[in-house]
């Protein structure tokens, strides 16, 4: 049996190779081409999507044609684009029935009626009502002699905030939902890549020959660091492109804002990492069939699946949600969620901090943790290894 290699030194030697052997892979180049085109089509997606959702075609006859400036005001005051065509009664029915419109608009005061072809998108529909309700309004007011401006005026409610309104609102939303979406793709390929070598390395039997000259523990510590480097090198690259493409295309004008969202994201990436990695790891060693290591991994993706969908669902229309906030000092959850409230401005830095030294803690605990289960368990091919029989203390 060959000495075993100091720790140092077998830690960078086993990390070296995980790193080599993933960036070398084809596998790799490819995943990370078709992760930047997904990104791609996911942009242009959803630029279509909210340029048809947030713009409508309407014809008015020439009986609803003096509705055309409260209409177009209506639509402005809601943020959404809507263009007139005054037409026929039978030809604008004939372009809705084409598709050159979305709707219609005919009738006089007290017959109005909003024909589309199968059904009327509801903003548009909650436009047109909105302005021929006050309109109704405004006359029944005239003709009692009031002033329909005056009431009005007695029923602005004026909106003000205790802090001053963040005019990069919207970009920060945007940079949270992004660093959210990049640490779930990277905590979950990756992790489950630790454990996925893990099975691979106990099916062909490398492990055995590794363990000849290197201690379980350092094994899983080059293994979770090398996969670790990969891992941040894509998100590197991924966040790179991203970052360029979107103040080239003047998508983001706050970079100190989106530079700070990634010095973050790669923090959390790191903690993240290594906290998930070594609970994959020590899954990944209580199996010999990679058949058998999805039914083990399976539940660990839910610590990972609750704070992204809480990140990209919740936190967008109320980023200071107390649930939100607990969450994210819970080392489990904190790699997802506190990025993204830090991105959108709504964690103080004590709040990061705290959170940081949680997970650093916990980091240490599930390390120490999964070594004992990974020592005892990596070497024992056959029936999967219990937890009673992972966490003995028997095995050396």
């Amino acid at each position: 049996m060959n000495a075993p290699l100091p720790p140092g030194r077998a830690v960078l030697l086993v990390a070296r190779r995980e790193f080599i052997a993933q960036t070398r892979s084809r596998s790799f180049a490819v995943g990370l081409l078709i992760t930047i085109a997904i990104f791609g089509i996911y942009i242009l997606l959803f630029q279509f999507i909210g340029s048809q959702t947030s713009s409508n075609t309407l014809g008015v006859t020439p009986q609803t044609a003096a509705l055309r400036e409260a209409l177009q005001a209506g639509a402005q005051a809601q943020d959404r684009t809507l263009t007139i065509t005054e037409v026929g009664h039978e030809t604008g029915e004939q372009q809705v029935r084409d598709g050159d419109l979305d709707a219609l608009l005919v009738g006089v005061p007290g017959s109005y009626k909003l024909i589309g072809l199968d059904t009327v998108d509801s903003s548009l529909q909650a436009i047109v009502s909105g302005v021929i309700g006050q309109r109704a309004v405004n006359d029944a007011l005239m003709q009692a002699g009031v002033d329909p401006a005056q009431i009005a005026a007695q029923g602005h409610v004026a909106v003000t905030t205790l802090e001053p309104v963040d005019p990069e609102r919207g970009q920060r939303l945007v940079l949270a939902i992004v660093v959210a979406v990049l640490l779930f793709m990277s905590l979950v390929g990756y992790g489950t890549a630790v454990a996925q070598g893990v099975v691979e390395e106990k099916t062909s039997r490398v492990v055995e020959l590794l363990l000849s000259t290197i201690k379980p523990v350092h094994l899983l510590a080059g293994k979770i660091l090398g996969l670790g480097a990969v891992g941040l090198l894509q998100l590197l690259v991924l966040s790179a492109i991203g970052l360029a493409g979107s103040l080239a295309f003047g998508l983001l004008t706050i970079p100190t804002a989106a530079a700070s969202a990634l010095v973050s994201a790669v923090i959390w990436y790191l903690l993240g990492f290594f906290l998930y990695a070594a609970i994959y790891a020590a899954a990944g060693s209580t199996v010999s069939r990679q058949e058998e290591l999805q039914t083990i991994v399976a539940p660990i993706m839910f610590p990972l699946l609750i704070p992204f969908i809480f990140a990209v669902s919740v936190l967008p229309n109320d980023p200071r949600n107390t649930l939100g906030t607990v969450l994210s000092f819970i080392p489990l959850f904190s790699p997802t969620l506190m990025p993204a409230r830090a991105a959108m401005g709504v964690a103080p830095l004590w709040q990061v901090g705290l959170a940081v030294a949680l997970t650093l803690a916990s980091i240490v605990g599930v390390v120490l943790l999964a070594a004992r289960i990974y020592r005892n368990s990596v070497l024992r091919t056959g029936a999967r290894v219990s937890l009673k029989e992972a966490l003995s203390p028997r095995r050396g």
